[in-house]
């Protein structure tokens, strides 16, 4: 069973996509910021990640910044999912290697699961993360 880490300070947004992706098989786990989510994939690396771009304390372009730059994290795929779906903030997510952006507004489940389905075949890591101790190195 795939893990998704659902990033998002708006639990009224956030707990319908999570329900969402439980009923169709995957676990799934919802932190409010950037800050707490990063401090999750020190321990087990999720298979998928939905961000919010717009949260407090580290927004969604701060963390796909470090998301990124760690070796062990550069290859997560991460779909946004922002209510904003345009601006530099968007443009900022693109320039990270954001792999798709879905608009709250106007979310259709179905198109989701598809997008969290083809990112998750696509992936050329093993589920559930590396392990090791350059893991934790900065990319070059």
């Amino acid at each position: 069973m795939a893990s998704i880490l659902i990033v998002d300070d708006d639990p009224d947004g956030s707990e319908p996509v999570a329900r969402f992706l439980r009923k169709s098989g995957y676990r799934v786990v919802t932190v409010p910021n950037g800050r707490e989510a990063l401090s999750m994939l020190t321990g087990a690396l999720p298979d998928l990640i939905i961000l919010d771009m717009r949260m407090p304390e580290m927004d969604g372009a701060m963390f796909l910044e470090v998301l990124r730059s760690y070796l062990r994290w550069q290859h997560v795929p991460v779909i946004i999912l922002t209510a904003y779906p345009e601006g530099p903030h968007i443009d900022e997510a693109a320039r990270l290697n954001a792999n798709e952006v879905f608009r709250k507004g106007q979310l259709n489940f179905d198109d989701l699961l598809a997008s969290v389905e083809r990112h998750l075949r696509k992936q050329h890591y093993p589920a559930g993360g590396w392990h090791g101790n350059d893991a934790m190195s900065p990319a070059k």
